[in-house]
């Protein structure tokens, strides 16, 4: 996907759907941005300077309130980083005005930022969804060794097939980036779940099946036991040495 193809697509999807993707209704994507939280901070109790790629309304990115006094969104999409900015003065009083937040349209092939910049990136839904190609898929992980601090941290999270695991861990590495750990995230089951209740998924039952977090929970627990099948999406957790 060519970056002007890439920034299109996106701003369009903005501009025509309220919310893409449902991150802040559908509860396994609110326990998946819960579980990037936890393992932020299993890694460091707080951060300098942290960056959110494809930040789009600032789901996770609000999520980070506290946890560093600069917080940087950026996203491809001007209406995307609109509706994050909106959302700026309820997420800092949740954080107690102790976070800084900052967004701004860039692409992660070519970051504006400087060298050294952070010591905690975020690129979830992720280089596999963003880019057709490996090529742009390294160089988006370059990009990340580029600006991203000695020992600091990178989690990434993307949504897939299990096939692509060895190669996505190949291009992380290739990009000068060292794993520290991967996980996977059994939420096969919760997204067939979903997918169930699709035809009638603004029936108010139906929303509040997919909002809850204890269906979610259970189904998680029940897809582990099918192991790398049951999984959608993998993080892994590297760092510069």
């Amino acid at each position: 996907m060519s970056k002007e193809k890439s920034e299109e697509f996106y701003e369009q999807k903005y501009k025509n759907e309220s919310e893409p993707w449902e991150y802040s209704k559908k509860a396994v994507e609110v326990l998946r941005h819960d579980f990037t939280l936890r393992t932020a901070l299993s890694l460091k109790s707080s951060y300098t300077k942290i960056l959110d790629v494809g930040c789009i309304k600032g789901q996770l990115t609000f999520l980070f309130g506290g946890v560093s006094p600069e917080i940087y969104g950026i996203d491809v999409s001007e209406t995307a980083l609109a509706y994050a900015k909106k959302s700026f003065d309820e997420a800092k009083k949740k954080s107690g005005g102790s976070c800084q937040y900052f967004f701004e349209k860039e692409n992660i092939t070519s970051l504006s930022f400087p060298e050294k910049s952070f010591d905690l990136v975020l690129l979830c839904d992720g280089i596999f969804e963003w880019f057709i190609n490996n090529e742009n898929r390294l160089q988006a992980l370059k990009e990340t060794h580029r600006v991203l601090m000695k020992g600091g941290f990178v989690i990434l999270c993307d949504y897939g097939n299990q096939k692509y695991f060895d190669e996505y861990l190949a291009l992380v590495n290739a990009s000068g980036l060292e794993v520290v750990s991967t996980y996977r995230f059994n939420d096969r089951l919760c997204y067939q779940f979903n997918s169930w209740l699709k035809a009638v998924e603004k029936n108010i039952i139906a929303q509040k099946l997919i909002e809850s977090r204890l269906i979610a929970r259970f189904l998680m627990k029940v897809s582990s036991l099918f192991g790398a099948k049951g999984s959608k999406h993998i993080f892994v957790v590297a760092t510069k040495i």
